[in-house]
């Protein structure tokens, strides 16, 4: 959001000063006339760079070159006989500069604007590839599955996911500590449901539980061996995209427990063990550091 308001007021200051240099005379010399069309052309070129996603999901010099183009075919063609002549050269390039300038803000609050989309959009939650579930209104679902893998003596699945705390990174203000804690976490697991979505099979299902800042994948006909191959995606698609560890604690029917409720809880606490080794092998690297870098 910091990035954004500064990109805005950048790119307002920089259309205020463009838009009243020919002000700048000293005395009765016009040192400075801005042909009208450079005006309309660096407003359209402002407005298009910033809505249409054509400009918005390509480089910078796209743009340039675009409107760089835009504006010497208007030039040559309106005004080939003034444009290159003496100091109205100099003129034509401070036109251009000008021009290019603001299409160069336009880009920065395009993507900042992008940005600024793809968090709300990670907050709220929206609709994945695949819907997730809300874990209290699905016990009818998953009593269904349960019911389903006991007369069928068929494997089931259970994995509680959560970012790992020791890799969520927050250097702030000791008042707002725990609110904007809050918030990363919320961020990282909704945007690791993403990744999760990605890459887990169509039988699959989730079910959030943003209370605990963990959601659980059912995975019917999978026993927990099974399930290491598709830990191992998780792991590996979440340091990928979002550059954060995973912990994945896995319980399986019958071989763990023999209802829903008791699978997650050995899930949790499969998880709980995972995060403890996570812990100390932090601060046993931690305790080597300093010995290695005395040697």
């Amino acid at each position: 959001m910091r990035y954004l308001r500064r990109s805005i007021i950048a790119l307002i200051i920089h259309l205020a000063v463009f838009f009243n240099i020919e002000r700048l005379d000293i005395g009765e010399e016009n040192l400075v006339n801005i042909h009208s069309f450079v005006y309309v052309l660096s407003l359209i070129a402002v407005l298009a760079v910033i809505l249409l996603p054509f400009f918005r999901k390509r480089p910078v010099w796209v743009s340039f070159a675009s409107w760089g183009v835009v504006y010497g075919v208007i030039l040559l063609a309106f005004f080939s006989n003034w444009a290159l002549v003496g100091l109205n050269l100099y003129l034509s390039i401070t036109e251009l500069v000008l021009l290019l300038i603001a299409v160069w803000l336009a880009h920065q609050v395009s993507l900042d604007l992008q940005d600024f989309e793809q968090a709300v959009i990670n907050m709220t939650l929206p609709q994945v590839s695949r819907q997730v579930r809300s874990l209290n209104d699905s016990s009818d679902e998953i009593q269904t599955e349960m019911v389903r893998s006991r007369r069928h003596r068929r494997p089931l699945s259970v994995l509680v996911i959560k970012p790992d705390p020791n890799s969520i990174n927050a250097a702030i203000h000791r008042t707002i500590q725990e609110v904007q804690q809050a918030m990363m976490t919320r961020y990282v697991v909704t945007s690791l449901t993403r990744v999760v979505s990605d890459v887990m099979r169509r039988t699959d299902t989730i079910f959030e539980q943003p209370n605990a800042n963990q959601f659980i994948v059912l995975s019917p006909e999978t026993s927990a061996t099974n399930s290491g191959s598709f830990v191992e995606r998780i792991k590996s698609a979440a340091s990928e995209k979002l550059g954060v560890d995973v912990i994945c604690g896995v319980a399986s029917f019958p071989d763990n427990a023999l209802t829903f409720d008791e699978l997650v809880r050995e899930a949790e606490a499969h998880a709980t063990q995972q995060q403890s080794r996570s812990l100390q092998t932090k601060a046993q690297t931690e305790t080597r550091s300093p010995v290695q870098t005395e040697v």
